[in-house]
């Protein structure tokens, strides 16, 4: 049985008024666009909490983050997630690679890796969960190709040459589902927690200063504050520490 899947598509464009831009420790960069901040309880310490809801635009959530690998270099992919409202559904929550075919810098398409119980993609668990390393991952219906004319219902061994051929730009994990009544139990909400997103090997924890020693020795470049703003500089860290301001 083949899912409905409606994608949205999300521009920086579009996006540019809700953007974000944080410098990671192990990641190179993310950005927050849409209905997406940081929130405490994640898995654990913080997570980003992504949100699309029908009725308060934009209707999406991404963290988005810089990429820039070849394709056959991409060999680690995952993150935890917790589906908090309602369920997974509509191709959403999902990773999009944004893929360079041609050399020019620029996104030629992106490829759609759904989360969930393969082949429905709908019926998540509650709680906690990892989408386990997604490269190389075989799960019928999995990956989407069709931007780059594959099947939009297969697996990761089905990448057209286009693809395989290509750089990967960025990785987003993108919440859009909130048009599926399967995605949102009829409410119009679909809110989604992620954590540890792993990039080969490079691991977001989207996480806050413990003590002062985790704002020294250039530690304050990887933390931020609870709203998920950065740190100016060390001794802005330091303060943060202190304060809890």
């Amino acid at each position: 049985m083949k899912t409905t899947i409606k994608f949205v598509s999300i521009s920086v464009a579009s996006a540019i008024a809700s953007l974000a831009i944080f410098t990671g420790a192990a990641l190179a960069a993310y950005a927050l666009l849409g209905d997406a901040i940081i929130v405490s309880g994640g898995n654990p310490g913080n997570a980003a909490q992504l949100r699309s809801d029908a009725t308060l635009p934009p209707s999406f959530g991404v963290a988005r983050f810089d990429v820039n690998t070849p394709w056959s270099s991409l060999s680690t992919l995952s993150t935890d997630f917790n589906v908090t409202d309602d369920n997974c559904g509509g191709g959403s929550p999902r990773i999009q690679l944004a893929v360079d075919t041609d050399g020019d810098g620029l996104s030629d398409g992106n490829v759609h890796i759904a989360f969930g119980p393969s082949p429905t993609f709908t019926g998540c668990a509650p709680g906690w969960q990892s989408t386990g390393n997604l490269i190389g991952n075989e799960d019928a219906g999995r990956y989407d190709y069709s931007q780059f004319g594959g099947s939009p219902f297969t697996t990761y061994s089905a990448a057209p040459a286009l693809v395989l051929s290509g750089t990967v730009l960025r990785a987003s994990v993108v919440v859009d589902g909130s048009w599926s009544a399967a995605a949102t139990g009829g409410d119009g909400e679909q809110t989604v927690l992620i954590d540890n997103v792993n990039i080969n090997g490079a691991v977001e924890t989207f996480d806050l200063p413990a003590d002062k020693d985790a704002c020294k020795n250039d530690g304050w470049q990887s933390l931020f504050r609870a709203d998920g703003s950065p740190f100016k500089n060390q001794g802005d860290c330091i303060q943060f520490v202190n304060t809890g301001m």
